[in-house]
């Protein structure tokens, strides 16, 4: 039987209203899990996170969600952390006066 892995979810301050106030989020995925599993389990558990994914029409003027490994990949190892960001504008989006 594969082990699971152990991740820990670090939320930006923007987000943790989101998220019940955390400023963490503990994940036990399976070991195949990749960083596209820790953001659907989050968005099951955490489903108003879902107004910050890129391309809702309902809130086109919105944030987005950003996720960082330290791996810079998919894969995920036993005790990783993955970083949730969000900005304030699109990305691409480099107009003056809009925080990025």
């Amino acid at each position: 039987m594969a082990r699971a892995l152990d991740i820990t979810v670090v939320l930006s301050p923007v987000l943790r209203s989101v998220f019940d106030g955390r400023s963490t989020v503990s994940l036990s995925l399976p070991a195949t899990a990749q960083v596209g599993d820790v953001v659907e389990s989050l968005l099951n558990l955490y489903p108003r996170a879902k107004a910050f994914l890129a391309g809702d029409l309902k809130n086109p003027g919105g944030r987005f969600l950003h996720v960082a490994t330290a791996s810079g990949g998919q894969g995920l190892a036993a005790g990783q952390k993955v970083y949730l960001l969000t900005s304030s504008c699109r990305p691409g989006d480099n107009r003056a006066g809009l925080e990025g």
